[in-house]
């Protein structure tokens, strides 16, 4: 096997046979979706795994907490967004994208401290 070959065996079936799919059956299609996802998670190094455990878990909720999906669409929209605009970031002012990741503005307590905090 060569170095960027894929790993994951199963055809994606083509786009008119999923939309056939999705208007006859939802069910079987969201369960295709699954299963492929599932696919790409258990073949992913250690390192991916979680953080793609943790985006199927947020895409996920996301989806629950739509109330349609046309909502769901633009909340999962706005998700990919998002990541790709922190992605140009990173790459286009690395300085200041690592100087901005790590300052979350919050205040550190001394849990460990002899006198009261002040009220």
């Amino acid at each position: 096997m060569a170095i960027n070959e894929p790993r994951i065996r199963r055809q994606l079936p083509a786009f008119e046979e999923l939309a056939d799919l999705g208007r006859r059956d939802p069910q079987a299609l969201e369960a295709l979706g699954r299963l492929l996802t599932d696919d790409v998670i258990r073949h992913a190094g250690p390192a991916s795994r979680r953080r793609l455990e943790g985006l199927r878990f947020r895409i996920e909720m996301e989806r629950r907490r739509a109330p349609n999906p046309l909502a769901a669409c633009a909340r999962l929209s706005q998700m990919m967004f998002e990541s790709l605009s922190e992605l140009h970031s990173a790459l286009n002012e690395p300085g200041g994208y690592r100087r901005t990741t790590g300052s979350s503005g919050a205040q550190i307590v001394d849990l460990n401290r002899s006198e009261p905090a002040p009220q």
